[in-house]
């Protein structure tokens, strides 16, 4: 009886693996200061959920549990950007992308979302 258990918990680690998102943050981990203290986040999102991936997705940079939107990056798939007041006492900015998004299922659509981990954006002190 061990062997089926085993084999089914590794089927469905496997699937539940498989429709995990993936992230690519494309935002650099340090940046020097800006003028107009806005700067550049940059995501790559990509998910093998169903359905999920489409023109109503909606994608956030959070700071400080404040949402910034993204917009899509033209001509590439699955890229968001966008650039976010920081002010000019910060020097470490932790941030995480969200990705709100609807997928096909019975009898409708199912509104989800996505959580990257935490990422870090160290500025030089001014």
């Amino acid at each position: 009886m061990k062997g089926p258990k085993s084999a089914l918990a590794l089927l469905l680690a496997g699937l539940w693996a498989g429709c995990a998102p993936h992230y690519v943050n494309l935002t650099p981990a340090s940046a020097p200061r800006s003028v107009t203290q806005d700067y550049p986040f940059e995501v790559e999102w990509q998910t093998r959920r169903t359905g999920a991936n489409n023109a109503e997705v909606r994608a956030y940079v959070v700071i400080d549990q404040q949402f910034y939107p993204l917009q899509r990056v033209p001509q590439t798939e699955n890229r968001f950007e966008g650039r976010v007041p920081i002010a000019a006492d910060r020097h470490t900015i932790l941030y995480r992308y969200r990705f709100d998004y609807l997928y096909p299922s019975l009898p409708g659509k199912v509104a989800s979302s996505d959580w990257s981990p935490e990422y870090r954006l160290t500025l030089p002190p001014q």
